[in-house]
């Protein structure tokens, strides 16, 4: 057994420093490193439990990418996975950049740096639509209408109305804390005059067949 968490304790360190050492662009091109390793070939935890520590990650003081690092290796090995994931995840950019750093003038200024770099903004662009369409997927997936105009307004009030990021941030929080307030009010409702409740619940819990057995009013 011991055997067995050092094992998974090496590739945990193993796999974020790789992907904090090869990733540029910030924390969105971590997502599908993340899940190319934890979800896809370790089957460690689901596409919608990534999705979910992605929205936390974004949300939480710090870089998406360390803070993403951390929940993931929460999830997979406690807290001492958390702490390994977070230290592995924080080393090659210290390394890189105490390197730089010291010979940052004749680094700038070197033609082929500036070409990496260049080569580097393209990859990353698409990174970034490749996440978003994932996300983007796994919300309509869910069918429901309000998270599906959610999405389009966001993007209206960032990208045609300019408003600040943290403003619409804030507004969605709001809308969705609003949404699922409703939706447990009906539920509740609908529990004490004696309706079914659809099988399908707002909270998304209902993948589970014996809470939702249970979730269904006695006749």
């Amino acid at each position: 057994m011991e055997k067995k968490r050092l094992s998974l304790y090496l590739w945990l360190f193993k796999v974020n420093f790789f992907i904090s050492a090869f990733t540029f662009g910030g924390g969105y091109v971590v997502i599908p490193m993340i899940r190319k390793y934890f979800v896809t070939e370790k089957h460690l935890f689901s596409e919608d439990e990534l999705m979910d520590m992605a929205a936390i990650a974004q949300s939480s003081p710090g870089a998406i990418a360390i803070n993403l690092a951390v929940l993931a290796g929460f999830r997979t090995a406690g807290l001492s996975g958390a702490v390994l994931c977070g230290v592995s995840s924080v080393l090659p950019p210290f390394l890189i950049l105490s390197v730089i750093s010291s010979c940052y003038q004749v680094f700038r200024d070197l033609p082929i740096v500036a070409a990496v770099l260049k080569g580097m903004e393209a990859a990353v662009g698409a990174l970034i639509v490749d996440i978003v369409v994932d996300m983007g997927a796994a919300v309509l997936k869910e069918k429901k209408p309000f998270f599906s105009c959610l999405i389009p307004a966001a993007f209206a009030g960032s990208f045609l109305l300019e408003i600040n990021v943290m403003v619409i941030l804030l507004i969605c929080v709001a809308a969705c804390l609003i949404y699922y307030f409703a939706a447990s009010r009906r539920t509740v409702s609908a529990l004490s005059a004696g309706r079914p409740v659809p099988v399908r619940a707002e909270s998304g819990s209902c993948s589970d067949k014996k809470a939702c057995a249970e979730a269904r009013p006695q006749t």
